[in-house]
């Protein structure tokens, strides 16, 4: 009696469901392309979703950050300030590598040059 690997079963399961969703988008996304009725539902969802967005933002700077500081949490506005200092840092810390990376170069140069 031979056993099937279950992982086989469980890869064709999810290349079937993938093949099955992507034909069904093709053709929906086909037959919706170029329509006036198609563009102008993307338009509004276009429009919808930045003006989610933007209420999403609104609440979080009325309720969600003042519930964080209220918790103890980090103010949004330290946060940020920390993250820019930390951002200082590392630029700081990259530019000191590359120097020492031109400084073994050179060494490295200067040393062929005296050898040869």
């Amino acid at each position: 009696m031979t056993q099937t690997d279950p992982f086989s079963e469980m890869m064709a399961a999810w290349k079937k469901t993938t093949d099955d969703f992507l034909k069904t988008w093709n053709s929906a996304v086909e037959s919706a392309t170029g329509s006036e009725e198609s563009d102008e539902a993307a338009r509004q969802a276009r429009a919808t979703y930045l003006g989610t967005q933007t209420n999403l933002a609104e609440a979080r700077k009325k309720v969600a950050e003042p519930m964080v500081e209220m918790a103890g949490g980090v103010p949004l506005s330290e946060f940020r300030r920390l993250m820019d200092q930390m951002n200082t840092v590392l630029l700081r810390l990259d530019r000191i590598d590359d120097q020492l990376t031109e400084l073994v170069v050179k060494k490295r140069k200067s040393r062929r040059k005296k050898s040869d």
